[in-house]
């Protein structure tokens, strides 16, 4: 006889096993050149002779893989990884922190003091100075903001340029090299645009996948996950051009909310004691996370190319 608490952990570690599997982003490629250009770029000022593009935007709608993106590319790269220095510390040489909701010029430098351990209240001026002054001592040449809208939304006209101020001046701190990766959805690039900052930065964008010119990047990531990671079949109804239009369209084209659907769908379809997928499950956890009617699942509605599927609030 089965025992079900066996059953229940296995499930639980091919889970963890499988969420824990990193799928490659069509951009990566582009990320990590990009953060090689600022490890050398770095080295360059260091010598006399460096660039004042020393920003880097990560652009792109909720749920395309950005943050996930970015953090594998700062863990993989050689050059970023932590120093021993004079007293035998090991010290990181980039800092990546995600933005709080509530993100006036006063907020960010307060949250980033706060994650290096320092206080992290008082007036602003003294707050900005140190955090300049930490990230020199500390040897930390690259800061990681992950979530910039949150300096756009319901700011006004001139808290909102104090955070491009802000900015610019960091990037364009003549006393340390500091790089920046500023990630977030498309409303960052008001910051982006500003003549000082487009000047000291460059611009990746992260697009949302379309059928049928992505199909083979579709088929793949359900292969690597369903397949590879869970152990399935996949039934043919899963496997057509239209069925990876539908997924498509279920996800907005968003890579790492595509990579979500997959798993859940897989994982619950183990759950339920089966192994072959089927386009009815992918209907089935459709519905239960929109609590929509059959006329309109995407996955099952005959005429699923004209609902409107358009996302909410980017926030």
């Amino acid at each position: 006889m089965t025992n079900p608490t066996s059953n229940s952990a296995k499930l639980r570690a091919l889970r963890v096993s499988v969420r824990g599997m990193y799928i490659e982003n069509g951009r990566d490629r582009q990320l990590d050149e990009h953060l090689a250009a600022m490890v050398q770029n770095k080295k360059d000022i260091e010598e006399g002779a460096g660039s004042p593009r020393r920003g880097l935007f990560v652009i792109g709608k909720a749920g395309t893989g950005k943050s996930t993106s970015i953090r594998r590319a700062l863990a993989a790269n050689p050059d970023l990884q932590p120093l021993v220095n004079a007293y035998g510390e090991t010290t990181p040489q980039y800092l990546s922190l995600k933005l709080p909701k509530k993100a006036a010029t006063i907020d960010l430098v307060s949250h980033v003091l706060k994650a290096m351990g320092m206080p992290h209240d008082g007036k602003e001026k003294g707050m900005t100075d140190e955090m300049k002054n930490q990230f020199k001592q500390r040897g930390i040449w690259l800061l990681h903001l992950d979530e910039l809208q949150h300096t756009v939304r319901s700011q006004t006209a001139k808290a909102f340029e104090a955070i491009q101020d802000l900015l610019k001046e960091m990037l364009d701190d003549e006393e340390w090299p500091l790089h920046m990766i500023l990630s977030g959805v498309p409303r960052i690039r008001k910051i982006q645009v500003e003549d000082q900052i487009d000047r000291r930065s460059e611009v990746l964008n992260f697009y949302p996948l379309k059928a049928p010119a992505n199909n083979d990047r579709i088929r793949e990531l359900i292969a690597k996950i369903s397949v590879e990671g869970c152990g399935m079949s996949l039934d043919p109804d899963v496997q057509t051009p239209e069925f990876y239009e539908r997924l498509c369209m279920s996800t907005n084209g968003a890579w790492g909310t595509m990579i979500e659907r997959v798993q859940e769908v897989s994982f619950g379809t183990l759950e339920r004691g089966r192994t072959l997928l089927k386009k009815k499950d992918f209907a089935r956890e459709y519905e239960m996370t929109k609590g929509c009617t059959l006329s309109e699942n995407v996955f099952m509605a005959p005429n699923f190319r004209d609902l409107d599927l358009a996302p909410g609030s980017e926030d």
